[in-house]
């Protein structure tokens, strides 16, 4: 198994042989964590939509929606992208529409792959394992913040990686993993001076980010699947 990072969605189409590979979509802060958080409340599907006007066509079809853009959360939508939103009495049994700046949109452009699988903190070692399990080249696909690279993915990357030979993971991925072995067992303190921290923090969810920080509390792992994301089986 080979490791590449591509820490910009700007250099996804480098990529070669796509459909060959293993893709692990990051967008720690939010939406693969509220993705992840959403399945493990029990929600049948997430539909993972890049442009606000399909949420809306779903919305007016009665689906549960969730988006955002900027960080703030779209008029009209039962949700925005902070996981503390999905309660399980809410979501549990339901598909649920989410549409968000850069981590949808980074599924949509991954969905050729092999296989796409949502990354989170939340559920590192599972994806691990899942991903192995897999024995398919692996893509880790850090969604950044419109185009710019963010520490917060670079470091989930760098996560992943050191469960791999260095041997096996490229340039990119062994940077990634460096960084995480200086912050491991500190991520929430390490982001605190990050440029996506003081976004949020400044719109008052500063939990939703120490709990994107937690490492290993649930243990499901999303996929994609015709266009919807579901727990392996």
């Amino acid at each position: 198994m080979k490791i590449e990072t591509i820490l910009s969605p700007s250099l996804f189409s480098q990529i070669e042989d796509i459909d060959k590979k293993v893709v692990v979509v990051i967008d720690i802060l939010r939406a693969t964590s509220t993705i992840t958080t959403i399945l493990a409340n029990g929600a049948s599907a997430v539909i993972p939509v890049k442009e606000e006007s399909i949420a809306r066509e779903y919305k007016s079809k009665g689906y549960l929606v969730g988006g955002e853009r900027g960080g703030e959360t779209i008029a009209g939508f039962d949700f925005g992208n902070s996981p503390f939103q999905y309660k399980k009495e809410i979501v549990f049994g339901q598909e649920v529409v989410l549409t968000t700046t850069n981590g949808t949109k980074c599924i949509e452009m991954a969905s050729s792959a092999h296989q796409v699988v949502v990354g989170s903190f939340l559920n590192l070692e599972s994806v691990v394992k899942y991903i192995k399990h897999l024995d398919k080249d692996v893509v880790l696909f850090a969604a950044g913040w419109q185009d710019r690279v963010n520490l917060e993915d670079s470091l989930f990357a760098g996560a992943i990686a050191s469960s791999f030979a260095r041997r096996d993971c490229d340039d990119a991925t062994q940077m990634a993993r460096d960084a995480y072995s200086v912050a491991e067992g500190n991520l929430f303190e390490t982001l605190q001076n990050t440029n996506h921290f003081q976004r949020l923090a400044s719109k008052g969810v500063t939990k939703d980010i120490e709990y994107c920080c937690e490492v290993n509390v649930i243990s499901s792992v999303g996929v994609l699947k015709d266009g919807k994301i579901s727990l392996v089986v």
